[in-house]
């Protein structure tokens, strides 16, 4: 029976939504500023109440100091704590403050806190009068008042205990203590005027007011900076998708110092290394098959010549077909080879090599190249300049350089040889006066299959590789290969080694 054709699962677009990174940088712009307010509001907070404590606190210092010396004369004059005396201790006016006297023996002596405290007590009849702390009328003697609370005090039996910030003076009768002046303020903050309670207050309005302003500044301001920082993202991320659908020349041409900036240039460069590796490629197919079109066609046309009747099918045309199978034969083996040095799948044997060994196999294997062309051959060559290296595989790369110098240069030209030592490298260098490379063509040396002009064609007898494997064998022995050239005057491939002591 027939089945439901799956359904097709939903493709996910790889297209940002657009403004959710503006979104939430801002949040986190104004999360920030929140926190920051909020941190700077408590840590406010702490130093207000710090300060209006210490305000408080020396305020009730002073009182009590006032207290102390009155209280010491009062002594002295009186000679001890008589009745007399206490009535001259000046009780405080502000109903806030409260102050107690104590003898040398710590027992209280004085105390006005209750009619601090307590200022109306009903009556039978629930109607407020005023206690005796608060009758200071008519014609009373000065200090009646302060007599009748320590009076009363000492009816009840109790004394209050401090409730709040406390400070205490001594009271000395020269160098003796009679006793302690104890004042304390009735809760937190109670000395405060109503200016400095509006004071207080406004601070923290404006603190609130400024914590808004500061959120809704940061959220605009983390808007507008994460518009600014995601448009040269989006102008990359467009640049990326434009390369992938083929839009070679696209590039993001971003400018400036910033991070963001240099992302946008590095991306550039990346797109244009591609852009040239994909014109290698093509330039690389194109060699591939022009070196492989011409020996095939040779193979083609002398063979059909003779299936014709053309030419007879003798010795040398015979020949001609080996020498263009041998060199499509030598043509796979030296992409094999290259393609296997690229991968690493080629074994080399190190070991302590002393660099001019595989140096003069190679000048001996090319000795008689050199010679049939007429090229001079200078040999400077230092002994015991050792490496850790593979000596056949050096010599390969050696005899490579030689055979492109004895290939392009001229007859009559000369060809040296260099081996030496500097400092913790070990150098070879292999130089010609031939026909040189341009300089703008020097990058390209050691590509596969590249040939500068008409003057290195395949004629000459090469297959276009050798420099490419010369390369790939010098950093397998993690060393460097560099080249220099001047045209029509001659080159110099140099080779250097981490040298052995």
């Amino acid at each position: 029976m027939p089945t439901d054709a799956p359904s097709e699962k939903p493709q996910r677009s790889d297209r940002p939504a657009r403004g959710t990174f503006s979104r939430r940088l801002a949040i986190a712009f104004a999360v920030v500023a929140a926190f920051t307010v909020a941190f700077s509001a408590v840590l406010i907070s702490a130093v207000w109440n710090y300060q209006f404590d210490q305000y408080v606190r020396s305020g009730l210092q002073d009182a009590s100091d006032r207290v102390s010396h009155v209280a010491a004369e009062a002594y002295s004059y009186y000679g001890g704590w008589t009745m007399q005396t206490l009535a001259l201790i000046p009780r405080s006016t502000d109903q806030a403050i409260a102050i107690q006297i104590m003898d040398e023996n710590g027992s209280v002596i004085y105390d006005d806190s209750a009619m601090s405290n307590t200022t109306q007590t009903p009556d039978s009849n629930g109607q407020g009068t005023q206690s005796q702390g608060n009758q200071s009328q008519g014609n009373q003697m000065p200090g009646t008042q302060s007599q009748q609370a320590a009076e009363s005090n000492a009816v009840r039996g109790f004394t209050l205990e401090p409730d709040g910030p406390v400070v205490t003076s001594k009271i000395l009768i020269g160098r003796r203590q009679a006793g302690t002046v104890r004042v304390w303020a009735w809760g937190r903050g109670a000395l405060l005027s109503e200016r400095d309670q509006q004071f207080r207050r406004g601070s923290f309005v404006a603190l609130t007011i400024a914590a808004l302003v500061g959120v809704l500044i940061a959220s605009v301001a983390g808007s507008w900076y994460a518009s600014r920082l995601v448009k040269p993202i989006e102008r990359i991320t467009a640049v990326a998708r434009s390369l992938r659908s083929g839009d070679s020349e696209a590039r993001t041409k971003l400018d400036g110092e910033d991070e963001i900036a240099v992302l946008g240039r590095t991306f550039d460069e990346m797109a244009d290394a591609i852009e040239a590796d994909r014109q290698l490629e093509r330039r690389l197919t194109a060699d591939v098959a022009h070196e492989l079109r011409t020996p095939l066609q040779a193979i083609q046309a002398t063979v059909e010549a003779m299936q014709d009747g053309v030419l007879p099918a003798d010795e040398e045309r015979l020949g001609v077909v080996r020498d263009e199978t041998v060199r499509l034969a030598r043509l796979a083996d030296g992409i094999l080879e290259l393609t296997r040095l690229e991968r690493g799948s080629v074994p080399f044997e190190m070991g302590r090599v002393d660099l001019a060994s595989p140096v003069h196999a190679a000048v001996d294997t090319l000795a008689a190249l050199m010679e049939s062309r007429d090229l001079t051959l200078a040999v400077d060559v230092a002994e015991g300049v050792f490496v850790n290296g593979d000596a056949d595989r050096l010599q390969q790369a050696l005899s490579n350089l030689l055979s492109n110098a004895a290939r392009y240069t001229p007859s009559g030209g000369r060809i040296t040889v260099r081996v030496a030592a500097e400092g913790d490298q070990a150098v070879a260098e292999v130089s010609d006066t031939g026909i040189g490379i341009s300089e703008s063509d020097l990058t390209h040396v050691f590509s596969r299959f590249w040939r500068a002009d008409a003057a290195r064609e395949s004629t000459t007898g090469g297959l276009g590789i050798g420099l490419a494997v010369t390369k790939e064998i010098v950093d397998r022995h993690k060393g460097s290969i560099g080249v220099e050239s001047t045209l029509g005057a001659g080159t110099r491939f140099t080779i250097r080694l981490p040298r052995l002591t």
